[in-house]
This record gives C-alpha cells, sequence and structure tokens, in this order.
C-alpha cells in the first residue's frame, strides 16, 4: 500500500476566471487610484499626449470663461435687486426719494445747516417744514433726496428718534464737531446705531465735520485724522471724514493755507464745497444695501399723516374692536402717505407704531405723485382723506389691498380659563346629579352630623404658585394673610440674608401712617396730618435713597461673584418649607427635566412653534409674493387708532409704520443673547425694569439671564440652563428670556437699555436722565421648553471626620430637614461626592459617607435647582419705568413673618 497523506490545510483555489474585457468597475478597483503615464519615448504617445492636454486646456478655457460670465451675472443680477426701488419710476411715475437721516453728535452742529450746506454745494433749494428737507438733484441721475432732521445725540431724549429714523433711512450722516467733544451720550447713540448694523457691510455712514481750523493747515489735518479715527472705531466701512464749510470765507482760507503749505507739483486739497459735492453725489450714486433684518418686512415713513373719527357706533362694539389698551378712548381711523419700502405690503398683515403697538389695516389705497407731471395730469386724483386739509376727491382710486379671510386679528395671547383651572383632575357632581342618585331619599331622610367643634378643622393652605400637592403637604399654615404678597413671592433668595432692622422700620411706619386718629380713642393728642415736605428735601431724599440702593447692589454683586449662589441656611425657619420649591439633581448637565411641569399662568398665555426657524423662512418668502409692489406710493388706513397718538406726536421726529409677518403679533417666550457693554458698569439684576430694542419694537421687560449653552444649537443635552443672578461682563454672552411678541429671524438686533425711572418734568426727578446702553446681542429663538434653573447652595462644616465619613453640622438645623433633604447627593470644594447617612441628635448634625477621605477644612455643599420664570412684558410708552425696590417686600415679609422668594 503506498504512503498517502492528507493536506495540513483546507483551502482551496479555483482557477481565476479568463476574461477578454474586464468591466469599468473592475478596472477601477484594479488600478486602486493609479493613472495610466504615457510612454514619453514613443512618438505616438507624444502626440496623444498633447492633443489631450490641447483639449483639456480648451475645455479648461471654456469653463473658466463660462464660469465668469456666471459670476458677472450673479453680482449684476444682485445689484439690480439691490438697487430694487431707485431704478427707473415707479408705478406713479416718479422717482423714489433717498432717505438720509442726519445725526449731529453735539449742540454746535445742527442738522438744518448741514443739509443746506449739501444743497448749496449742488446749486439745490430744500423744500419742506419741521423735521423733514427734500433736494432735488438733478445733476446727478434726476434723483431726489428726503432728509430727517434730527436733535443733537448730546440730548438724553434724542436717542429713540435717532434710532427709529436710522431704522427707516438708506443712508446716515454723522456730523461732528472740531470744537466740541462727543460726549457720553453721544458714544451711547453711536453704539446703539452700530448694535442695529448700521454701517456695517451696508456702509451707510457717511461722517462730515464742519470748519476746520482755518488758517493752520497741520491743525486741520491732525483733527481731521482725529476724528476720523474716533468714527472709525464704530463703524470700520468709513474711509474717511468730510468737510464741509458753512461760509466762503473759511473755506477759501482753508484752501489757500494749504496750498501754501504744499508744493506746487502737488495736487491741492479738495474744497469743501467740493467734498459736499462728493457727498451728494455719493448720496445718489450709491446702492443701500439696507438691513437685513428690516428688508425682510415692509415700512412705509410717513410724508403726511391724518386723523379723523370713527362715526357713531355703539360703546360696546367699539370697546370690542379697540385694541388692547385704548379702551374707552377716542379711536378713529389714521391715513399715513407714503413708498412702501422693504417687502410688499399686504393689508391681511397687522402694523406696527412704535411706542403703541399693533393695529389692524383697513385698506391700502394708491396715493397720487408727490409732484405731478404734465403728462400724468389726466390720471384721475387718489382719495386724500383731508390728508392736507381739503376735501375729499370725487374720483378716488380703487383700493389695492383690501383685508380678506386670511387676515390676522389683534388677539396676541390665549385666554386661560381660570374657572375650569384645575378641574380636569377632579369633576365634581353637580346637586341635580347629587338628588337623581340611588339612595338620595334615604340620605336625606337621615340625621345630619353634627358641626365640628372650633379648631378640628384643617384650613385651606396658600401656597406659592406652582406648588405641587405633595410639596403643599409639608407646608406649615401661616396665620398672617398674605394675599397681598403673592406677587412678590418670586424675589431673590439672597435678599433674605439680611432686612431683620428693615423690617422693623416698615412695621414701625405702617403702624404710624395707617393710624386712624378720629376712631382711636387712645391717639396722641399731639397726633398731626401728613405734610409734604419741600421740593429740596424730596430731592436730597430722593438722592440718598438712590445712592445707597446703588451701594447695596454692589455690595451684593461682589458677594455673588466670591460665593457664588451660595446661601445661608435660615435659622428660625426650616429649610423644607423655605425651599419647598427647589429639588435636587444628580447632575445638572445631563439629568431630565419635565419642561411642562408646574408652568405659571402666564404660559397658558403664550403661543408655542415647532419650528420657529422654518416658519420664519415660509413667512418672509409668502410676505415677498403677497400685497403692494414696493416703491409704489400708498395711503395706509388704519382702524381704531386713538386721538392721543396724533395729539402726542412730535412733528420733528419721524413716523413709521412698520409691517409685520404673520403671527409676529403673538406673544410667546423669547430668548436672546447679550454681551455687556464695556464701556457701562451699571450692576444688572436679573428680573430689573429694563427697555429692550428688539429691531424696530421696543418693550419693557423684566427679564432673567442665564448662561448661554454653545452646543446643539444653543440647547445643550437636556436644555437645562443656568440662572444668572447679575449679567455680567466677559467674554461670554449671557441669554436673557421674557414674554415678548413672537420675532421671527435669528439676525434680529437686540439693545437693552436703562431708561430714567422718572421724568425730567418732575419735581422730584433723577438727576441722572441719560439712558444707558447695557448691552447688544440679537435674538436667539423661541422656545417654551429651554428651562432656566436657579442654583442654591447650602454649605456645612465637617465636625468630626473619621476617613469616608464626616459628622456635619451647620448645614441644617433641625433633625426633621435632614430627613427630608436625605436623597439629595452631597459633594465638598474639595472634589468629594457624599450622602447623607442618618440624623444625629435635634440640632441638624448628620452622619454623611463619602467616595474618598475628606479634610477638617473643607466645605460640604448640597445644591439645590429651582425653574425661573421671568415677568410679563408690554410694548413700552416711552414713560419712565418704575422703581423697584425689594427691600420694602422683604421688610413686608419679615414683619408678617412670611417667607417669599425673591428672584
Amino acid at each position: 500500500m503506498s504512503g498517502h497523506s492528507h493536506k495540513p490545510h483546507l483551502k482551496q483555489s479555483n482557477k481565476a476566471f479568463k476574461s477578454k474585457h474586464a468591466s469599468k468597475s473592475t478596472l477601477r478597483d484594479q488600478a486602486k487610484g493609479r493613472t495610466h503615464r504615457p510612454n514619453t519615448k514613443d512618438p505616438a504617445s507624444k502626440a496623444a499626449k498633447a492633443a489631450s492636454q490641447k483639449v483639456q486646456a480648451k475645455n479648461l478655457k471654456v469653463n473658466r470663461r463660462n464660469h465668469a460670465k456666471q459670476v458677472v451675472k450673479k453680482k449684476r443680477d444682485l445689484l439690480e435687486e439691490q438697487k430694487g426701488i431707485f431704478q427707473g419710476r415707479n408705478r406713479n411715475g416718479e422717482r423714489v426719494q433717498r432717505v438720509v437721516a442726519v445725526v449731529p453728535m453735539t449742540e454746535d452742529v445742527g442738522a438744518l445747516e448741514t443739509a443746506e450746506m449739501l444743497a448749496q454745494a449742488v446749486g439745490g433749494e430744500l423744500t419742506g417744514t419741521e423735521g423733514f428737507r427734500s433736494l432735488d438733484v438733478p445733476k446727478f441721475h434726476n434723483q431726489s433726496l428726503r432728509f430727517l432732521l434730527l436733535p443733537p445725540a448730546s440730548r438724553p431724549d434724542a436717542l429713540f428718534p435717532i434710532l427709529d429714523a436710522a431704522a427707516a433711512a438708506d443712508f446716515v450722516i454723522v456730523t461732528l464737531s472740531s470744537e466740541q467733544e462727543v460726549d457720553a451720550q453721544g458714544e451711547t447713540a453711536l453704539r446703539c446705531l452700530t448694535g442695529l448694523g448700521v454701517g456695517g457691510a451696508n456702509g451707510g455712514v457717511v461722517g462730515v465735520v464742519k470748519d476746520l481750523p482755518g488758517g493752520n493747515p497741520t491743525l486741520a489735518s491732525s483733527t481731521r485724522l482725529s476724528l476720523q479715527s474716533f468714527l472709525t472705531h464704530f463703524f470700520p466701512s468709513i474711509d474717511r471724514i468730510h468737510c464741509v464749510s458753512s461760509t466762503p470765507s473759511s473755506s477759501s482760507a482753508s484752501t489757500s493755507a494749504s496750498a501754501m503749505s504744499t508744493d506746487s507739483s502737488a495736487p491741492s486739497a479738495p474744497t469743501p464745497s467740493s467734498e459736499a459735492t462728493l457727498i451728494v453725489r455719493g448720496l445718489c450714486e450709491k446702492t443701500p444695501k439696507g438691513l437685513r433684518w428690516r428688508e425682510t418686512r415692509p415700512r412705509v415713513l410717513a410724508e403726511r399723516v391724518a386723523w379723523e373719527k370713527n362715526a357713531l357706533v355703539e360703546p360696546s362694539a367699539q370697546e370690542a374692536e379697540a385694541p388692547s389698551g385704548f379702551e374707552g378712548e377716542d379711536l378713529g381711523t389714521l391715513a399715513v402717505e407714503g413708498v412702501v419700502r422693504g417687502s410688499r405690503m399686504s393689508a391681511n398683515r397687522l402694523v406696527h407704531l412704535q411706542g403703541w403697538g399693533d393695529f389692524k389695516v383697513e385698506k391700502i389705497v394708491l396715493a397720487p405723485p408727490a409732484r405731478p407731471m404734465k403728462r400724468s395730469a389726466a390720471a384721475p386724483p387718489a382719495e386724500t382723506m383731508s390728508l392736507d386739509g381739503s376735501a375729499p376727491s370725487t374720483a378716488p382710486f380703487e383700493p389695492i389691498s383690501m383685508p380678506d379671510d386670511d387676515a390676522d386679528s389683534l388677539a396676541s395671547t390665549n385666554i386661560p380659563d381660570d374657572d375650569d383651572f384645575g378641574l380636569d383632575e377632579q369633576t365634581w357632581p353637580t346637586e341635580e346629579e347629587m338628588a337623581s342618585a340611588p339612595g338620595a331619599a334615604a340620605r336625606d331622610a337621615m340625621e345630619m352630623p353634627p358641626p365640628a367643634r372650633p379648631g378640628t378643622t384643617p384650613k385651606l393652605k396658600k401656597v406659592a404658585k406652582g406648588t405641587s400637592a405633595y410639596q403643599a403637604a409639608w407646608i406649615i399654615d401661616d396665620e398672617e394673610d398674605d394675599g397681598d404678597l403673592e406677587e412678590e413671592e418670586d424675589e431673590d433668595d439672597d435678599a433674605m440674608r439680611d432686612g431683620g432692622e428693615g423690617a422693623e422700620e416698615e412695621d414701625e411706619v405702617e403702624e404710624t401712617e395707617f393710624v386712624d386718629t378720629a376712631a382711636d380713642e387712645t391717639a396722641s393728642v399731639s397726633a398731626r396730618p401728613f405734610a409734604d415736605l419741600s421740593p429740596e428735601q424730596e430731592q436730597a431724599q430722593l438722592e440718598e435713597y438712590l445712592a445707597s440702593r446703588a451701594a447695596r447692589r454692589n455690595v451684593e454683586n461682589r458677594d455673588d461673584l466670591d460665593f457664588p449662589d451660595e446661601v445661608d441656611t435660615p435659622l428660625h425657619t426650616p429649610a423644607r418649607e423655605r425651599f419647598a420649591r427647589y429639588r435636587g439633581l444628580k447632575s445638572f448637565r445631563t439629568s431630565r427635566w419635565d419642561p411642562y411641569e408646574e408652568l405659571p399662568r402666564e404660559y397658558g398665555r403664550c403661543f408655542m412653534l415647532e419650528d420657529w426657524k422654518g416658519m420664519g423662512r415660509r413667512l418672509e418668502k409668502r410676505a415677498a409674493e403677497e400685497g403692494v409692489e414696493r416703491g409704489t406710493r400708498v395711503i395706509v388706513y388704519l382702524a381704531n387708532v386713538p386721538r392721543r397718538l396724533i395729539e402726542q406726536h412730535n412733528p420733528m421726529n419721524p413716523f413709521t409704520l412698520f409691517g409685520l409677518l404673520k403671527h409676529e403679533h403673538k406673544y410667546s417666550i423669547m430668548h436672546f443673547s447679550i454681551q455687556r457693554n464695556t464701556e457701562n458698569s451699571d450692576t444688572v439684576r436679573s428680573k430689573d425694569p429694563l427697555v429692550l430694542q428688539q429691531g424696530f419694537r421696543r418693550f419693557a421687560i423684566n427679564p432673567i439671564f442665564s448662561q448661554h449653552t454653545v452646543r446643539n444649537g444653543g440647547r445643550g443635552s437636556n436644555n437645562v440652563h443656568k440662572f444668572e443672578r447679575f449679567l455680567r461682563h466677559g467674554i461670554n454672552a449671557s441669554i436673557g428670556t421674557a414674554y415678548m411678541p413672537i420675532t421671527f429671524g435669528s439676525n434680529s438686533p437686540s439693545l437693552l437699555l436703562r431708561v430714567p425711572t422718572t421724568s425730567a418734568d418732575d419735581v422730584n426727578a433723577s438727576p441722572d436722565q441719560h439712558v444707558h446702553l447695557i448691552g447688544t446681542g440679537t435674538l436667539l429663538s423661541s422656545d417654551p421648553t429651554r428651562i432656566t434653573a436657579k442654583r442654591v447652595i447650602l454649605t456645612g462644616h465637617p465636625f468630626k471626620v473619621h476617613k469616608k465619613t464626616a459628622t456635619i453640622r451647620y448645614l441644617f438645623f433641625n433633625r426633621d430637614d435632614v430627613e427630608y433633604f436625605k436623597p439629595v447627593q452631597l459633594r465638598t470644594k474639595g472634589g468629594r461626592i457624599g450622602h447623607i447617612r442618618e440624623p444625629l441628635g435635634t440640632h441638624g448634625y448628620f452622619k454623611a459617607g463619602f467616595d474618598g477621605p475628606i479634610s477638617q477644612l473643607d466645605t460640604v455643599c448640597l445644591t439645590l435647582y429651582k425653574r425661573c420664570f421671568p415677568k410679563w412684558s408690554r410694548v413700552w410708552d416711552g414713560q419712565p419705568l418704575p422703581i423697584v425696590d425689594k427691600d420694602q417686600v422683604r421688610a413686608q415679609a419679615a414683619a408678617k413673618d412670611q417667607h417669599i422668594e425673591v428672584e
């Protein structure tokens, strides 16, 4: 038998398939990215290579030309789109005026004087009255300019007219002085213009200086460079400062001096008149790019305004149609004539009047040309509705836009049902149901139980808003009536640290202030009626109060900066009652928090959007396709406008209608980013009364601030963000949250301002009447599920330490608090994690175990969290905001022995 052996492996190799032609994928896989290199020695391969390179070069050249044509076409289309209403003539057969806002920075330069110098330079003449001037410039493409004359920026009351004019203008002329410096209020105005986006990439700011020092060319040159450096700090797009002169003598003197100081071969410096001509030429030929947040909405700068009272209607019907806040006033129809700018304007959408709110549009009518031409004399006249005091025309234009079924209503909030609130969980039977129930007659025949003895019936508890039934079971009843303090239960926790003396003083004031001397027989005979103090005494006491208030806020700010979120455990109040609304979290970053748990009633008034960004894009696209075409001169009729609007309007200030997108009048929870102004050092606390300029709208808000989470679109992993008691300086922006009407578009600018708390006309007016810029930012989102969690840290001291076990004291002061907070995790400032094991004694001592040895000098912390909510906001009407004195609330709470939280 021949020897036989098996193969040591079981591998089997088959013959490869022989194919004359391989597929493209097989060849590509075999090549593995390698390309074929022709043989350079072969003449045929050289010719093939040359032909291939020639074809490739030809293709590349054609592609480059095609790409260059596409780039040119794209830029040309973009330029034509940017020119928009300024190219050609509009529907009325006239050119649309370019709006120029003239902002003087000091008192020695005037807006009207600057406009007159520009008109003299081109040989034109200004027409118009009050705060508007028009200038026709046939020299430069037959353009027309409309100047908005504004008060000097150094005045405290000039900031908001300047912002309103900048929001409606195409160009802004900043007029500087060569003698006076720009003060702090003027710098605030420049920073606010920068925050609105004016002078950014659009380059719509022109710097002008009047009358440089004559006779000394060196001083004039240095002054010009200094002013240019100052203005470039705010508007980097400005390349130079233009000089204009009001008198020919100063102009000629400056020109001759500069000519003598320079070489004869060098070009002569431009004269002030020639520079003024260059300014006017730039205003007529430049394409205003506009602001992104403004161009997506329509606006009408009013040229003529008239108000007519409504016809006699029933008072009930008039009050039902009246906008919120104007019930019981004289309402009428407001007619505004102007040119539609920005986007198309529809009568279905609401319009916003700055400082007054939102109004419905009755109709939009085509207006007659501002300067009718001879060839258009046969056109029918427009309905003027007594805009100029004359009678209406007999042949009015037909409305070009009327509201239909898609028109928006003025309802901006939901109306929660207070009667049925909380009855979804428990349905109580009615008397009819009880009477028809089985055994009702037998129960009626039974003898009713005797009444309960006094003191045995439990009382209903008055607890804080948002307190659950489980938490309410642990709250001890208060004998005092706290109905007057329910609105103040959301004040700051660290405000409870002090206030004992203030409470006694407030209690004494209340006792002496409300004593009825006529009814009280024990009243003192020397009691005299209240007498007003003199204006000097009132002013002195107000200044003393404001100074002490500012000092106290600064101390609280430093304490929170040194010991963030640390709160002393109350000694005479159980911690389980003081912090009943707080909860412990295992991880602030990842622990889940139900965003719909224990919401306040204000949330029931708000609207929630599922896709805020997507809906904004769709509504912007829709608004660009419906309504009156931009560039059309129209008369907009607004319904139910109060008479006070016309009576209180200053004709020197611009009057502008801003159209809203659909749903932008409805309230929701809005979040905006805020970066502190480095030049402002005021202490800003959460829920301070402030003014927010959101785009072209202004609101009086009491915002809460929180940290900005960058990851996951600003939401983080669980959309829980830490509450900030103070708005601080730094490189990181903070997030402000407030109840406000919805605004679409994340590029909408936000200006946070602090306005005076008293009017300048008041006898006891505050000495500081300036408007301060707190910070600037942009709109973040509309997200009702974003949770702002306030953190408090209770600290204790290790009394005895044995390796990983320690006895802790001063964290609590009774045994029940230890049992209540036993499930909450402990931590130390040294980085150890622990838990409460068991209470020791009756004075709050307890034994705790940690994950490692702790030091005797370490500090044990217990962290609790509570969700915070802002206060309801409103459209700011320009009136002073009230002073919020939390010490009085604290004193009243201490006097009545009630423990409320202050935020």
